[in-house]
This record gives structure tokens, C-alpha cells and sequence, in this order.
């Protein structure tokens, strides 16, 4: 692993989402990791837009990191051709775990799990426990009423304006040049 670069770790869902983009983005987004030599940390499933990310990335030889709890693990749901899985306790080691082992932080579209990942990163980011670059993909506007939330929340005066705590993007080749550009 040592010719890789530094790990980015996705937040991303164990469904397929109703629009087949998703898919086609998370898989994308697998590849150009892997053509980038970065290293990919996620959550461990074969299912979902986690599954076509690391589909992704394995089809390119990249190295693929799944975090997995257990409980989930003997629903059998683990991806089994990862470069490593390793299993944790329960939801908040894995996303503990992911964010250690990681210097950046790409989100697709997902559901609850991918929205308290993405806002514990960034919460840890605005209190400096880490400094990751995060990178937010906002495929057909998805985050769109999540970005309205967060301009509502800077209006009312319960975040400071223009703290730069993530950057918008549209597509993963964006997502890569981002993290490219911010990452030693």
C-alpha cells in the first residue's frame, strides 16, 4: 500500500436509490479513486451505492478499507472481496472508525445513516478535532434541501457564515479534483 496516497473515506447508502444514477455515480466515483491511487474507507456493504463504490474501486485494483458492525455482518450483507473488513461494535465505532482512518470525506446521496456521518464530520470539522477536507456530491440537487437547512441555520444565527466547513460539488470527477487539490 505504499504507493497509495492518503485515504478518503465515502458516506454513501446500502440502497440503490430510485434514480439508477446513483448507482452509476458511486461506482464512478469507486473508479476514479482507485485511477487516483486513493486509498477508499466506507462502510462495508455489498449492497447499494456502497456496494457499486467498492465494485468501483476493485474493478481499478484500488484498495478498499469496509468498516462493518457486527450485528450487521451476520445479516451477511459484508462485501467478501475487500482488500480488508474489519469488524466493530456497533454504528458509532464504524463511523468512529472510518473517520480515523481517513484524510478526507466524499458523501453521496443516501438516507439517515449518510446524513449523521456527514453531519458528525462536519460538526467535528467546525470544532477542529480533525481538519479532512469534505466534499459533498450533490447528484440531480440531492442536497439541495440539506444546503437550504444550512443557509436557514447561518441566517438564525446558529452557524457562523462562511466557516467553509464543505464544498459542493456535482459530479465525483469534481469530488476527485477537489480532494486532489486539498489533500498534502
Amino acid at each position: 500500500m505504499s504507493n497509495l496516497l492518503q485515504p478518503v473515506c465515502v458516506y454513501c447508502a446500502s440502497s440503490t436509490g430510485a434514480d439508477p444514477v446513483h448507482m452509476e455515480v458511486a461506482r464512478r466515483l469507486g473508479e476514479l479513486l482507485a485511477d487516483h491511487r486513493y486509498p477508499v474507507v466506507y462502510g462495508g456493504s455489498r449492497m447499494g451505492t456502497m456496494g457499486a463504490l467498492a465494485e468501483g474501486a476493485l474493478s481499478r485494483a484500488g484498495h478498499v478499507l469496509g468498516i462493518l458492525p457486527g450485528f450487521l455482518e451476520r445479516l451477511e450483507i459484508a462485501h467478501e472481496s475487500l482488500s480488508e473488513l474489519r469488524l466493530v461494535e456497533d454504528m458509532r465505532a464504524r463511523k468512529h472508525a472510518m473517520l480515523n482512518n481517513s484524510s478526507a470525506v466524499i458523501a453521496l446521496p443516501g438516507g439517515c445513516g449518510t446524513f449523521e456521518e456527514l453531519l458528525e464530520a462536519i460538526t467535528l470539522r467546525k470544532l477542529g478535532v480533525h481538519s479532512h477536507p469534505i466534499v459533498i456530491v450533490n447528484t440531480h440537487g440531492f442536497y439541495d434541501a440539506f444546503l437550504a437547512l444550512m443557509a436557514s441555520a447561518e441566517q438564525e444565527g446558529f452557524l457562523s457564515p462562511g466557516l467553509g466547513l464543505y464544498i459542493v460539488v456535482d459530479t465525483p470527477e469534481a469530488a476527485v479534483a477537489v480532494i486532489a487539490a486539498q489533500l498534502p
